[in-house]
């Protein structure tokens, strides 16, 4: 009997013969969700703005997961319908099993001194693509016999946090979506569900700058009871059971994958709204002025 801990061939994953897409998989989330989807055998496809950033990422995916099929990239703008769906069919070139998007972002400004344009800039990041990927991927994957759309929205979605109203409300409206999706499209095996990550450790603005602060780091780890900042691949281990068959009974779920902040509170991010609006406009919103 071999006692080799690493046989040379190993069983084939649950995704294995089947297509992955990746919106925004150039970044830290992308990466790391990608890496986990080939690691379980799935020929991925990573879309992103930058073809450079693109092809630098599906490097680094594969020496994450040696053996996995050629990672393929496809560049363009996921809240231009017609990129998205170019990039649902080049993911499909092998039979699409799961639709992943990581793409979003907010603007960090208090709502007193929030415009509709920044709110519905927001909402085309959070919201649209959310949409085109639902759309195209849907009608992709029913196509297939059914698979999985995993969206990625925040903490923001379900707490108050002061400071940061567009992207609340534009991660509540991602979550909103979700569960119509996945009430409309169960009937065709289509499972659609949502990730919530609390305060990651990424490349992303506004993570950088939270962490970047002593002061600010301590209170958000302050309101997390497995008190620490997460990682990106503790985003990918849900997204990978979302996307695996151990999920195949679970639509329109919201997954918090925060360190158990849901059990308290948002933490307080008045000093960070401060550093990117400028003391004025705090203090303007402070006293019921809009500045």
């Amino acid at each position: 009997m071999s006692t080799d801990p690493h046989p040379s061939s190993a069983a084939p994953g649950p995704l294995a013969g089947r297509g992955a897409l990746v919106i925004g998989g150039g970044g830290g989330f992308g990466r790391a969700i990608a890496a986990a989807l080939a690691a379980d055998g799935a020929a991925v496809t990573i879309m992103g703005r930058t073809e450079a950033t693109l092809r630098a990422a599906a490097g680094t995916i594969a020496a994450a997961a040696p053996g996995a099929p050629p990672v393929r990239i496809s560049a363009g703008d996921s809240t231009h319908e017609q990129d998205m769906a170019a990039a649902v069919r080049a993911a499909d070139e092998t039979p699409l099993a799961a639709v992943v998007t990581t793409v979003g972002g907010g603007t960090f400004r208090p709502l007193l001194a929030l415009d509709a344009e920044t709110l519905e800039h927001d909402f085309r990041r959070n919201v649209t693509t959310a949409l085109h990927a639902i759309r195209h991927g849907g009608q992709a994957l029913a196509a297939r016999g059914g698979g999985a759309i995993v969206c990625t929205s925040s903490s923001a979605g379900g707490h108050s946090f002061p400071f940061m109203p567009s992207y609340s409300v534009s991660k509540a409206a991602l979550e909103a979506l979700v569960r119509v999706a996945a009430d409309e499209l169960g009937h065709l095996a289509v499972r659609v569900n949502v990730v919530r990550p609390g305060i990651v450790a990424t490349d992303g603005e506004n993570p950088g700058r939270l962490l970047a602060d002593p002061e600010l780091a301590a209170a958000t780890v302050a309101e997390k009871p497995l008190s620490r900042i997460g990682r990106a691949e503790d985003v990918a281990a849900a997204v990978r059971f979302l996307c695996g068959p151990g999920s195949s009974w679970i639509t329109g779920a919201c997954l918090p994958v925060e360190g158990g902040a849901h059990l308290r509170r948002a933490p307080r991010l008045e000093k960070l709204a401060r550093i990117v609006n400028g003391d004025e406009v705090v203090d303007a919103t402070l006293a019921g002025r809009i500045p």
